[in-house]
């Protein structure tokens, strides 16, 4: 299996398999899959596998618990149609300090449609803040642990920066659409932000691979900004940002390339 991240299908492993659909809210004008549409998925087969092995959203009260996302990678191979079944194998590569590493293969059928890797930071469920990682975390996710990586051990960025003098290519306005349970704005709505202050050009023809890498939380009623630029390397970056006494809050940083 190792060496080979697109097979693992009939493949006997010991990792989580969600089984769905894409939806109508998954696809893009052309009716096919957009990366949103994946990070949707993606975010529920993690929520369902946790919640099967007892750390779920009913669980909180219990565990006292939960995770947030500090970033993701999605590599989309190919845009399945809507109504396509889909088979989303996913499995915690490690859970070590405060975080965990969590991998994802996407299947249509035996076709290849996507992999991807997030990165999961476990916090208080009174605090807010990172707790450790204990024993009785490790144990719950031990039978689906693998630690296959899909990415050659690339790690996931974790901050970027943009060339001052960046003009602002969106603006808007945090809504009660974009909270979720966690009370602030759900990691899905980033990428939202993010294909808005795209280049018309650039949107036509996303590229496969998209990063993002989550700074600081961003509540109800923040105005925010998008600033668009092309790094050095080619990727296309989008950095979100707000402010605060005239100095700039770093939300979070999307590549596309």
């Amino acid at each position: 299996m190792r060496g080979q991240p697109w097979k693992t299908g009939g493949i006997s492993t010991p990792h989580f398999i969600y089984e769905t659909a894409v939806a109508y809210s998954d696809v893009g004008p052309d009716q096919r899959l957009t990366h949103q549409g994946l990070l949707r998925i993606l975010q529920e087969a993690a929520s369902v596998a946790s919640d099967e092995v007892g750390f779920g959203l009913k669980d909180i009260p219990r565990n006292g618990v939960h995770w947030i996302l500090s970033g993701w990678r999605l590599e989309l191979k190919s845009r399945p149609y809507w109504r396509t079944d889909l088979r989303v194998e996913t499995w915690p590569r490690a859970l070590e300090g405060f975080a965990s590493d969590r991998s994802f293969l996407v299947f249509a059928g035996e076709e290849p449609v996507a992999r991807a890797d997030s990165r999961w930071i476990l916090v208080s469920a009174g605090t807010g803040r990172p707790v450790r990682v204990t024993d009785a975390v490790r144990d719950a996710y031990r039978s689906h642990m693998d630690g296959l990586e899909l990415f050659d051990g690339k790690p996931i960025p974790h901050n970027g920066g943009t060339p001052e003098g960046t003009p602002v290519a969106f603006e808007t306005t945090v809504g009660r659409r974009d909270i979720d349970t966690n009370h602030h704005v759900n990691n899905l709505h980033y990428l939202d932000y993010a294909v808005e202050a795209l280049p018309e050009e650039v949107y036509q023809s996303l590229p496969a691979t998209v990063e993002v890498a989550f700074r600081r939380q961003i509540l109800l009623g923040t105005p925010i900004r998008c600033l668009y630029s092309l790094t050095e390397d080619g990727k296309h970056q989008v950095e979100i940002q707000s402010e605060t006494d005239e100095k700039a809050v770093h939300h979070a940083f999307v590549w596309f390339y």
